[in-house]
């Protein structure tokens, strides 16, 4: 998922970025391009289910025919879109996906824009792939600077679902997409209402990102004490390359923590900090006589990045347990993966933390 957002430059979709002396705006024209290229990506890109093929027929017909009354078919239209907006993208999609132009094609492309659809549909798996969804979202992003906000308020429908009537599914999505997205101090009230979530595994997601996004050690701090480890791990796991005095305090508590995947995470983040000086912790733990333990502690090396853990790693192929044996050879191919000029790692979004990283003590 590294690169996962091809398609537009960042300057592609500046409004006034561009610069030879004096500050020049870019025309509406440009603007109206680039918005249409996203479009395109995002239409090819839908996989568009079969809902209703009656209703499919319906839309077709009223596009097809728009010339002959075009007030009555824009009524038409929008009465479908009020009936089901997912529906409706899904249709729309395989009518602009022809690459044919009938009469009401332009009123068609508009009306997905002004309706917002693509946003919210970049939640639904049935119409895009995680990787393509955080590829189009990031594209979005350069055009329309709020849409990691609109995507967290589509969890809660626009505050209209509180947080025990939400949809789990589409909130774990939702969080999927926003790791790969800019981080931005505005999402957070929306993401710390989702604490509340019965589920641990969506809190736990949240709370990555709010502690990610925030970078606050005490906050960290507070959450060390949660009884659920994953919650635990997540919240260090956020801290991952935020540089602050506090920070290293935290890591070094969190490294006390019964759970090996808090402990592992706390080493990860404590490397990124202070370097070579926790290698004789990643050794000490790879040596613990739990498994769970030692695999935690060959995922945490793989993710440093650093060669100088292969030798360790390469000794724990030989462990008994086949975690252990699976987790040092998958961290010794991503060792090996890097180029020589590859930065540090940052912090992985907690979804792929889960696999990549250390898997919770339970």
């Amino acid at each position: 998922m590294e690169n996962c957002s091809p398609g537009l430059r960042p300057d592609d979709a500046a409004v006034s970025v561009k610069r030879t002396g004096p500050r020049k705006f870019v025309s509406i024209a440009y603007m109206e391009a680039n918005i249409e290229q996203v479009m395109l990506q995002f239409i090819q890109s839908a996989q568009t289910p079969e809902w209703d093929e009656l209703e499919s027929t319906f839309l077709e017909e009223l596009i097809s025919g728009f010339q002959a009354n075009p007030k009555e078919a824009r009524r038409a239209v929008r009465r479908l879109l009020a009936r089901n907006n997912l529906k409706f993208l899904s249709s729309a999609c395989r009518i602009l996906k022809k690459g044919l132009k009938p009469p009401g094609h332009d009123y068609l492309m508009k009306l997905v824009v002004e309706a917002d659809l693509m946003v919210g549909s970049l939640a639904d798996p049935m119409l895009f792939t995680l990787e393509t969804a955080v590829s189009l979202a990031n594209n979005l992003a350069l055009l329309d600077p709020l849409v990691d906000l609109k995507l967290v308020r589509s969890i809660f429908d626009n505050d209209r679902l509180g947080i025990e009537d939400l949809d789990a599914a589409r909130a774990h999505r939702v969080l999927d997409i926003l790791a790969f997205l800019p981080k931005n101090a505005r999402i957070i009230p929306l993401l710390i209402k989702l604490l509340r979530a019965s589920s641990p595994r969506l809190r736990s997601k949240a709370v990555f990102l709010v502690c990610q996004t925030s970078q606050n050690p005490q906050w960290v701090a507070r959450l060390l004490a949660d009884e659920d480890p994953d919650v635990r791990a997540s919240a260090v796991q956020g801290l991952w390359g935020t540089k602050t005095p506090t920070v290293l305090a935290v890591l070094h508590d969190a490294v006390q923590d019964e759970d090996c995947r808090v402990v592992a995470n706390a080493l990860v983040g404590t490397y990124l900090l202070d370097g070579s000086s926790v290698s004789a912790q990643f050794e000490q733990m790879a040596r613990q006589p739990a498994p769970l333990a030692r695999a935690a502690a060959a995922r945490a090396m793989g993710q440093t990045l650093d060669v100088c853990f292969v030798p360790l790693l390469k000794s724990m192929l030989k462990d008994h347990d086949a975690d252990v044996r699976g987790a040092a050879l998958r961290a010794l191919v991503k060792i090996r993966a890097k180029s020589s000029s590859a930065p540090p790692p940052e912090a992985a979004p907690a979804g792929e933390s889960l696999e990549t990283s250390v898997p919770p003590n339970r």
